[in-house]
């Protein structure tokens, strides 16, 4: 049973990094260890180059822009721990009419 369990949590997690990969350029979710503000995630993808999107529902991680294909390894440098697409948990915050 265990190897069968082993198998289903790999092929999962095979698929969730497919789906989830952002690509070298362009928009992506930038995420930062748990306890990074939004405004210090800010700054620091600002300091690598990169465009501010939008905020999401957590405040370690920011949709950024990323222009050119260096950027992943700049903002890595400065305290990035990965990026993934910017889709669902990790896509833009709606914004709320007031």
């Amino acid at each position: 049973m265990l190897p069968a369990v082993l198998f289903a949590l790999l092929s999962a997690g095979a698929v969730v990094g497919v789906t989830m990969a952002p690509k070298s350029t362009g928009e992506m979710a930038v995420v930062f260890p748990p306890l990074t503000d939004e405004l210090t995630a800010w700054a620091i993808v600002r300091e690598a180059g990169g465009l501010i999107v939008s905020p999401t529902q957590l405040s370690n991680i920011v949709v950024a822009y990323a222009p050119d294909d260096q950027f992943q390894n700049r903002v890595r440098k400065l305290g990035a721990l990965f990026f993934v697409a910017a889709r669902g948990l990790c896509g833009p915050a709606a914004v709320q009419d007031a």
